[in-house]
């Protein structure tokens, strides 16, 4: 999900695990021009095999003894609008995952998701919130499916849509709720040629990322959506 530096060559890599959650790795000398485990290992949203020496302590470092790409990616690393969603996606699931437990079902989404994310070829501008709206139900919080030409305004603190927008702080009006009612139900895996105008996608992101804060306790401020508002300006 992250990385940082750690001393004079080591990082300490956020680690998203099938068996262990959220995890914290200490991993040595990866910034070494010979390094063993070479630091594009540890880029957003990557997907590795690893094996670790487990700790069952909640402020422990772990320590990696084996890894290796488990997919490598064709188009992430030089789509500069793949890139920069996925440093967006780590950054949401970083939150997102913090007291979460992991369990089969959502490990197998997020994988399966970034996987057709490299290989998606249009449609990218939806491709995140999308994402989100879909990771949600894992979550608990999926919006309801209730929208109808009556029941148009979605309210982000109820999780439904309803008749009326009585409270501006939390209803979405009517255009946005409208996309983000068909973002909630398209598989995030679909291929249909769904696109969200220009003057509604930066509202719509900043409406989901909202979304997340109001059900996840503690959930922070999320930064790198402004470098998606850039890439994604037309």
């Amino acid at each position: 999900m992250h990385s940082f530096k750690y001393g004079e060559s080591g990082i300490i890599a956020r680690i998203l695990t099938r068996e262990m959650g959220l995890q914290s790795f200490l991993v040595h000398g990866v910034r070494k021009a010979k390094a063993k485990n070479k630091a594009n290992l540890f880029q957003p949203l990557t997907l590795v095999d690893l094996v670790a020496y487990y700790k069952q302590s909640n402020n422990s470092l772990l320590n990696i003894k084996e890894i290796q790409c488990l997919h490598h990616f064709t188009t992430i690393g030089t789509d500069i609008r793949k890139t920069t969603i996925a440093l967006f996606l780590g950054e949401v699931l970083l939150n997102a995952f913090t007291r979460q437990e992991m369990h089969e079902q959502v490990f197998s989404f997020i994988h399966q998701a970034v996987v057709h994310l490299d290989e998606r070829e249009k449609n990218l501008g939806a491709f995140h919130i999308s994402f989100l709206l879909q990771l949600s139900r894992f979550l608990g919080f999926s919006p309801n499916q209730n929208y109808s030409e009556i029941h148009c305004f979605f309210n982000l603190m109820e999780g439904v849509y309803q008749k009326e927008n009585d409270h501006p702080a939390y209803c979405l009006n009517k255009e946005t709720s409208y996309y983000f009612s068909q973002l909630s139900s398209i598989s995030i895996d679909s291929n249909i040629d769904f696109s969200i105008p220009s003057h509604l996608r930066k509202d719509l992101l900043q409406k989901t990322i909202d979304y997340y804060k109001l059900h996840i306790e503690g959930f922070k401020e999320v930064s790198s959506h402004h470098v998606l508002e850039e890439v994604f300006v037309s």
